[in-house]
C-alpha cells in the first residue's frame, strides 16, 4: 500500500517562506538601525568640528573682544544651518583665565541633541607682539640647499 503525502509540500513551502520572512525582517531592521546610527554619528562629528571652530575663534580674537563683536547665540551659516550654538564666557578677574563653554545644538528625529566643549582661555594683555622674523625667510633656497646636500652625499 502506498502512503499519500497530501499537503506536505505546501506545509514545507509555508514554513520556508515564514523563515525567509523573519530573516529578511531582521536584516532590514539591522540595516535601518545602522543607517540611523551613521547619520547620528555624522551629525556629532560635524557638531564637534563647529564647536572646535568657535573655540578657536574665541582663542584667536580673545575672549573680551569676542564678547563685543560676535553674538553669544546664533545659527550657523549654510551648509550648517541645521546647527545652532551658544557660547558662555565666564571670568570676572583680569588675570585669571576665562572659562569658555561652547554648546552646539541640532535636531534629530523629534528631539534636540547637543554637544558641549569646555576650556580655559587666557586674556590678552598688553600690546600685540610683533612675531615677524628678523630676516626674511627664503623657503625655496633652504629646500634646494637640502636637496643639493643630499645629492653630494
Amino acid at each position: 500500500m502506498v502512503k499519500q503525502r497530501n499537503g506536505f509540500a505546501l506545509l514545507d513551502v509555508i514554513i520556508g517562506s515564514a523563515m525567509l520572512a523573519v530573516g529578511l525582517a531582521v536584516v532590514i531592521s539591522i540595516s535601518s538601525r545602522s543607517l540611523t546610527r551613521q547619520t547620528n554619528a555624522e551629525k556629532q562629528i560635524t557638531a564637534s568640528w563647529l564647536a572646535d571652530e568657535l573655540i578657536s575663534m574665541v582663542l584667536i580674537v580673545g575672549p573680551d573682544e569676542y564678547e563685543k563683536a560676535y553674538p553669544k547665540t546664533d545659527q550657523f551659516d549654510p551648509p550648517f544651518q541645521d546647527f545652532s550654538y551658544e557660547i558662555a564666557l565666564d571670568g570676572d578677574s583680569e588675570y585669571l583665565p576665562v572659562h569658555a563653554i561652547v554648546t552646539v545644538f541640532w535636531v534629530v528625529g523629534g528631539g534636540e541633541k547637543s554637544l558641549a566643549i569646555e576650556t580655559e582661555i587666557a586674556r590678552v594683555h598688553g600690546e600685540p607682539v610683533d612675531r615677524s622674523p628678523a630676516e626674511p625667510v627664503d623657503r625655496e633656497a633652504r629646500y634646494w640647499e637640502d636637496i643639493e646636500a643630499r645629492e653630494l652625499n
